[in-house]
């Protein structure tokens, strides 16, 4: 098979992930998408760092200490009420104590069958709890519950069961989550900013790959350099190549009209020399070899078109094929024809390039066979036009090198059938200049060669989503 262009191999040897580790496919293809994985990543880890951090600090030591040191305030109350045998005189001694804690108390109070959790996003909750009961060994019960803004807890004492009610913040600080909270809308805030300015500058690179791509297809499009200083690098060299490879092709085309002037001009007086002579061996030779020049001369023509870029239009592919067969069916030939529903769109191509492909395509396959046919589908996101004969065919080894310009397989093929061996390299760059392939294999219907011309298949929608992107 012969070796595809970069975008084609891409296209056609990943879509099945077989020649890819497996986990790359966890990673985005596209520059943009890694750029902000880049980006997002690092500010995740750095949120869970600083959130664990935080947590660990804030909601443990920060409680620990808040906890102990109210902890503190109550053992004066609870060893008090230990030491006195009078509890009403010892809460009225420590009555301004209370009030300015915010302390409710109840004794003899009675006890809740069981503890009351709190719900899971309380982290607080947890260690007020641990340092409590390591505090007061005595606690029998404990409601942690936020409902009512308070923490409360039962104390066996001399007098029975005491209840205490705290004020939650006495243990935790009033706005617990502020700074997780202004952590995360800054890092969500500083994340759209990044988002934006990676895309300005993601895109300079885009219109440069879409302008390189353009003009791959033929069509030159307006690009200016723009983006960072090494983007604009890029985008003065290709600008700067694609000026000089338009003055080569404006020197070839001048060339062209050169040789085909000159190589015309002395092929015609030669035949006016023939045709006033006298039929003879001699005469029907030298026409021969006129004939021969003359088939060389626009094979080479047509290979110098094909290296020169065309202007690319919509146009339709089964039309082109369709008025391609019948023009070799007018002239005597049989040729069969098969056209897959659904009908493609319309696509951008370059008609003339992809029009001399196809014609020799079919000149070939009609020199070295004697049945041709000629099919249409598509596949996967490809136009696939397959000219089959049932010819000698070409051996495997040798396909690639019948690519070559140049190049002629008399051993594969018949060597009294003419030509230079520029057939198949006109194809071949007829299908590059389209971001395509020329694929080269035996055909299972009439056992000689298969031709298949890939393409990749784009509608006007795409191609206009394409030059907007």
């Amino acid at each position: 098979m012969p070796q595809l262009p970069l975008v084609a191999q891409h296209k056609l040897a990943y879509p099945s992930g077989m020649a890819r580790s497996s986990y790359k496919h966890l990673f985005p293809a596209s520059f943009y998408g890694r750029a902000v994985l880049i980006l997002i990543v690092p500010i995740i880890v750095i949120q869970i760092v600083l959130s664990v951090v935080f947590i660990q600090r804030h909601y443990e030591r920060v409680t620990t200490q808040l906890t102990t040191n109210t902890a503190h305030s109550l053992h004066v109350l609870v060893d008090r009420l230990e030491q006195n045998p009078d509890a009403d005189a010892v809460l009225a001694e420590l009555a301004d104590l209370v009030n300015a804690l915010n302390i409710g108390i109840a004794l003899p109070a009675p006890l809740p069958p069981e503890n009351i959790g709190s719900d899971m996003l309380d982290l607080a909750a947890g260690e007020v709890l641990r340092t409590l009961n390591t505090e007061f060994p005595q606690i029998l019960r404990s409601d942690l519950s936020r409902e009512a803004g308070n923490i409360s807890i039962w104390l066996q004492t001399r007098h029975g069961v005491l209840e205490l009610h705290l004020p939650r913040a006495l243990v935790t600080t009033s706005n617990p989550h502020q700074l997780l909270v202004i952590v995360f809308l800054a890092s969500a805030l500083m994340t759209l900013i990044a988002f934006q300015f990676l895309r300005l500058q993601v895109r300079p690179i885009r219109r440069l790959g879409a302008a390189a791509e353009a003009y791959g297809r033929g069509e030159r499009v307006a690009f200016r350099a723009s983006g960072a200083r090494e983007i604009r690098a890029a985008a003065l060299a290709f600008i700067d190549m694609r000026n000089r490879l338009e003055r080569q092709r404006t020197q070839q085309q001048i060339m062209l009209s050169g040789v085909s002037h000159d190589m015309r001009t002395p092929l015609t007086r030669m035949r006016l020399i023939l045709s006033m002579m006298d039929d003879s061996e001699e005469t029907a030779a030298l026409e021969t070899e006129i004939i021969d020049l003359e088939t060389r001369l626009e094979r080479f023509l047509d290979y110098t078109r094909g290296q020169m870029t065309e202007t690319g239009q919509l146009i339709d592919p089964d039309a082109l094929i369709f008025d391609l067969v019948e023009r070799y069916r007018t002239a005597g030939h049989e040729i069969g024809l098969f056209l897959a529903k659904p009908a493609p769109p319309d696509m951008f191509m370059q008609a003339g390039a992809l029009g001399r492909a196809l014609d020799n395509l079919i000149s070939n396959a009609l020199r070295h066979g004697t049945r041709v046919e000629v099919s249409r589908d598509t596949h996967k996101g490809w136009l696939r036009i397959t000219v089959e004969d049932n010819g000698p065919g070409i051996p495997e080894d040798e396909r690639n090198r019948a690519c070559d310009p140049f190049v002629r397989l008399d051993a594969a093929r018949n060597s009294e059938s003419g030509g230079v061996g520029l057939g198949l390299a006109i194809v071949t760059e007829a299908a590059r200049a389209h971001a395509g392939a020329l694929e080269l294999d035996d055909s299972p219907n009439l056992g000689g060669l298969r031709a298949r011309l890939l393409l990749p298949l784009k509608g006007a929608d795409q191609i206009k989503a394409d030059k907007e992107r």
